[in-house]
């Protein structure tokens, strides 16, 4: 889960998108920076980490998880690697290089070990997607610039945008689905939309990432 800072059971950066997905996970694996080439302490991150998931949901503080003690090739001796050891007591922890892919495979091979051991993961009902709008013509739409910013209008987009929750991750990969299958950022492209412009729909704007 890249990008998990902490404040995100707050909803700081994309806290909320990221956190509940973990919830579909049987085994969490914390990988850390063990080297300190970046002035990071593996502890302090360990314990930010599992702060932020208690906080979103308390049992996923209680997951069971492995430690991937990453940038194994950086240290210059084992120190590091036992300190964190202790720290951690009965949390299994893998040393490994991402950069040279050491200890790679033992922690693969640790995780298809656990799996078959864990239970099921959790059923969840599909999550709602409001229906596609049918009654209106998607292709009706309204293209003008103005400077780097694009304004996009029509009565399709206007109804759309009216069943999409823009806090939700869920239904922002809906809204932007349903715009580059119905041709709006194809003709965007064609009328000369560039990477970093801003693209506005109503209420709604974003910079436009081809």
């Amino acid at each position: 889960i890249p990008g998990l800072i902490e404040g995100a059971a707050q909803g700081a950066g994309l806290g909320h998108d990221f956190l509940r997905h973990i919830d579909r996970c049987r085994l969490l694996i914390h990988v850390l920076d063990v080297s300190g080439s970046e002035g990071r302490d593996p502890i302090e991150d360990y314990e930010t980490l599992r702060a932020e998931l208690a906080a979103y949901d308390p049992a996923l503080s209680e997951r069971p998880q492995l430690v991937a003690a990453n940038k194994c090739d950086l240290l210059a001796d084992d120190a590091p690697l036992v300190r964190l050891r202790e720290h951690l007591g009965d949390v299994p922890v893998y040393p490994i290089s991402g950069a040279t892919r050491a200890g790679v495979d033992a922690l693969v091979k640790a995780v298809a070990a656990a799996l078959p051991a864990l239970p099921p993961v959790k059923i969840y009902l599909p999550e709602y997607v409001p229906p596609e709008p049918s009654s209106l013509d998607p292709t009706e739409i309204d293209i003008r610039r103005e400077g780097d910013t694009w304004i996009v209008e029509g009565p399709w987009l206007a109804r759309l945008l009216a069943d999409i929750n823009l806090t939700d991750y869920e239904s922002r990969m809906y809204f932007d689905r349903m715009l580059r299958k119905n041709g709006v950022f194809a003709r965007l492209e064609e009328q000369g939309i560039e990477e970093g412009h801003i693209v506005s729909i109503y209420d709604c704007e974003f910079e436009y990432i081809h």
